[in-house]
């Protein structure tokens, strides 16, 4: 997978708060308004319960284009879930 990659790793240590815990997501604040990361629960490293206010460390390097070509179906996919995503936190906010 690595060899689509043209450039070499250049990995540099980042902070950041974690803002929101959900079941199955952390959301964390860059710090020095770099923005936010959404990453998978199971991905965090922790031997403490995960609490919002947290703060992280973690090696990052920057995402690389691998092909000109767009994947339509993974977009797709991606945009409906974004949409039903939505959907749901404004039922919530109605209720």
């Amino acid at each position: 997978m690595t060899n689509k990659l043209k450039y070499i790793s250049t990995e540099s240590y980042y902070e950041g708060i974690i803002v929101e815990v959900t079941d199955a997501a952390v959301i964390i604040d860059f710090k020095g308004r770099l923005g936010q990361l959404k990453v998978p629960r199971r991905m965090v490293i922790s031997n403490d319960e995960l609490e919002v206010g947290h703060q992280v460390g973690f090696m990052m390097t920057y995402p690389e284009v691998i092909s000109k070509e767009i994947d339509e179906t993974y977009t797709e996919s991606a945009k409906r879930q974004m949409e039903a995503r939505r959907k749901a936190d404004e039922r919530n906010k109605n209720k």
